[in-house]
C-alpha cells in the first residue's frame, strides 16, 4: 500500500534560500516540497507492479478506466500544462501516441502544453490571472505554488470528483499524501507518487573521484569538501570545481525543522528568523569558496539548477533531494559523464507536494480531467509513454523492467516526477534495480516533522510577505552564492528585512503556530 509522505510546509518566507533550495532540488533530480506535509509508500510496491499498490488495485492491463468507457462518453479535448527543461521536437509524436490510449479509455483528448521551467511561474501567473480555460495545471511547494494559488482560487476542490470519477487514485495513496495536497480540509491536487524526503547530498563527477583518490566517506560537512575544490582548482583547467545555482544553504543540515522553522531540540517551538546564525555562516563559506575561485562566477544569476551542470564542466554540486536513482539522470544531463551520490545527512520527510497536479477552476471538463489524473496514475502504458516517449524510436526495452533511453531522437524529459506515479515506471539503464523499493523505504524512514499538518495562513500579513518577497529576490542569491560579501552586505539584507516586516510575519506564524499546537495537544 503507498504510504504517504510528510513535507514540510516551509514558511515561504522562510528564506529564499530555503525554498530555492528546495527548488534546486526538483528542477535537478525530481523531488522535495515545502508545502509540507507527508507522503510514503510500502515496500509492497514493486518497479514492475502498476502504480497503485494498494491492496484493491489491478494489475496495469487493468487498471485505469474500463475499456468501454470511451464508447459511452462524449469525446472531449483536455490541455495539460506543465514544466519541462527543454522543448522535444516529437512532442507532437508523442502527444498523439497519449492520445491514442486517453481515446480509447476515457475518450479524451489531451493537448499537452509543456513550459520551459524558467518562464513556467511567470506564464501560469498571467494564465490564471486572466481566467483562461485550462484543465489540469501542474503547481508545487516551490514552483507556481500550490498554496498561494489556491488562496487564489485557482483549483477546483477534488474531495467529490475523487469519490465519483477517480476512486482507484485516491485508494492507491494513503491520506498522509492527500493531507499534503490539502488546504483548509479540503483536496485541491494529485500528489505524483515519488521520493517524498530530502537527502541533502554532494554530486561528484567519478573521473574526478578516481584521479585524485577522493575518499567521499570523509566528507561530514561542507568544509570537509574544500581540499578536494582546490585540487580540482588547481589541476583541471576549464573546471568548475563547485557549481550552485543562488547558494547551497538548506536548513537539512543544521538540525532545523523546515516546515516551520524550528531547531528540532527546541521544546519551546520557537519560529527562527529568516536569516539564521547557520545561514549567515554559510554564506561566508560561499564567500571564501567564490574569492577562491571554486564556484562559478555566474551563481547567482543562471536561470536554472540544470545550467549549473548540464555541459560537464562541473566537478561538484550541491543536490538537496539526494533521491535514490538520480546517479542516472545526473549523468543523462552532465554530459555522459559518471556520478557518484555523497549523502551528507539523514532523509527529512517532506512530502507530496513538491509535485501535484490540480484541476483548474476554468476548466470546463472537471469530471474527464480527474479520469485522465486517475488514468495517468494507474496505467504503465500512459505514464511511460508520457515520461519516455514512443518505444521502438525513443527508447528500447532491454531486460526486466530496464531501457535503454535515445536522448537524441526527439523526445527526452529526465522529469519522471512531473506526470505522475514513478511505481509505473520502466527504469533507464544504470538506474538501481532497487529503485523503487529504495524509494518507498527511504520515504518510510525519513524524519517526519512534529508540525506535520500545520498550514502557515499568509493573508494577514501577505503585504509584508510581498516585500519581504522582493528583499529576498534582491540579495538572497548574491549572498547565497558567495557573489556579495556577507560582512558588508548581510547587515543591510537583514535591515531590509526588518523594514518589510519580517518580524512581523514570523510574530503571525508564531502565533498560528502555537494555536495549532494547542489545537492539537502538542504543547
Amino acid at each position: 500500500m503507498l504510504h504517504k509522505t510528510n513535507i514540510g510546509k516551509f514558511g515561504f518566507r522562510t528564506t529564499l534560500l530555503a525554498s530555492i533550495s528546495l527548488g534546486l532540488a526538483l528542477t535537478a533530480a525530481g523531488c522535495g516540497n515545502a508545502n509540507n506535509n507527508n507522503g510514503n509508500a510500502s515496500a509492497s510496491a514493486s518497479p514492475s507492479d502498476s502504480a497503485s499498490a494498494a491492496p484493491s488495485a489491478s494489475s496495469p492491463a487493468s487498471s485505469g478506466a474500463s475499456p468501454s468507457a470511451g464508447s459511452e462518453l462524449p469525446p472531449v479535448e483536455l490541455t495539460w500544462y506543465y514544466p519541462q527543461n527543454a522543448a522535444n521536437a516529437d512532442l507532437q509524436l508523442v502527444n498523439e501516441a497519449v492520445n491514442k490510449i486517453t481515446k480509447e479509455k476515457i475518450n479524451a483528448t489531451v493537448k499537452l502544453n509543456p513550459i520551459d521551467f524558467g518562464t513556467y511561474e511567470q506564464k501560469m501567473n498571467t494564465m490564471t490571472a486572466s481566467g483562461e480555460k485550462m484543465d489540469i495545471i501542474w503547481t508545487s511547494s516551490w514552483l507556481f505554488k500550490f498554496d498561494q494559488n489556491q488562496l487564489k482560487g485557482a483549483f477546483l476542490p477534488l474531495d467529490d470528483l475523487l469519490k465519483t470519477h477517480g476512486q482507484k487514485l485516491h485508494d492507491s495513496l494513503e491520506k498522509k499524501f492527500w493531507d499534503d495536497a490539502s488546504l483548509q480540509g479540503k483536496i485541491y491536487a494529485v500528489p505524483n507518487f515519488q521520493f517524498s524526503a530530502q537527502r541533502a547530498s554532494l554530486v561528484i563527477q567519478k573521473r574526478f573521484i578516481d584521479k585524485y583518490k577522493l575518499d567521499t566517506s570523509t566528507i561530514k560537512k561542507m568544509e570537509d569538501l574544500e581540499p578536494f575544490l582546490k585540487q580540482i582548482k588547481e589541476g583541471e583547467p576549464g573546471i568548475t570545481p563547485f557549481g550552485t545555482w543562488k547558494g547551497f544553504y538548506t536548513a537539512l543540515l543544521y538540525g532545523i525543522d523546515t516546515k516551520v522553522p524550528v531547531y528540532y531540540d527546541d521544546p519551546t517551538n520557537t519560529v527562527l528568523p529568516d536569516v539564521t546564525k547557520e545561514m549567515k555562516e554559510n554564506y561566508a563559506l560561499a564567500h571564501s569558496w567564490y574569492t577562491k575561485g571554486y564556484i562559478n562566477e555566474n551563481a547567482a544569476t543562471l536561470k536554472s539548477a540544470a545550467d549549473v551542470y548540464n555541459k560537464g564542466t562541473t566537478a561538484v554540486w550541491f543536490d538537496w533531494t539526494g533521491k535514490p536513482g538520480s546517479e542516472v539522470e545526473y549523468k543523462a544531463a552532465d554530459g555522459g559523464y559518471d556520478v557518484v551520490l555523497v549523502p551528507m545527512g539523514e532523509p527529512v520527510f517532506t512530502g507530496a507536494a513538491s509535485t501535484l497536479n490540480a484541476i483548474s477552476r476554468t476548466s470546463k471538463n472537471p469530471e474527464r480531467a480527474m479520469m485522465f489524473l486517475e488514468l495517468v496514475n494507474t496505467d504503465k502504458e500512459l505514464y511511460n509513454t508520457l515520461v519516455y516517449g514512443i518505444e521502438g524510436k525513443h527508447y528500447e526495452k532491454t531486460t526486466g523492467n530496464f531501457i535503454k533511453i535515445n536522448q537524441d531522437a526527439g523526445y527526452f524529459t529526465n522529469t519522471d516526477w512531473i506526470f505522475g506515479n514513478i511505481t509505473n515506471e520502466y527504469l533507464p539503464e544504470g538506474a538501481p534495480a532497487d529503485k523503487i523499493e529504495q524509494t518507498i523505504k527511504m520515504n518510510n524512514e525519513a524524519r517526519v516533522s512534529k508540525y506535520n499538518g500545520f498550514v502557515f495562513n499568509n493573508e494577514p500579513v501577505k503585504t509584508e510577505v510581498a516585500n519581504v518577497n522582493a528583499v529576498n529576490e534582491e540579495y538572497a542569491a548574491s549572498l547565497g552564492s558567495g557573489t556579495l560579501d556577507p560582512a558588508k552586505y548581510l547587515p543591510i539584507y537583514e535591515e531590509k528585512l526588518k523594514k518589510a516586516g519580517a518580524e512581523k510575519i514570523r510574530a503571525e506564524k508564531q502565533k498560528q503556530l502555537n494555536e495549532w499546537l494547542a489545537a492539537n495537544g502538542k504543547q
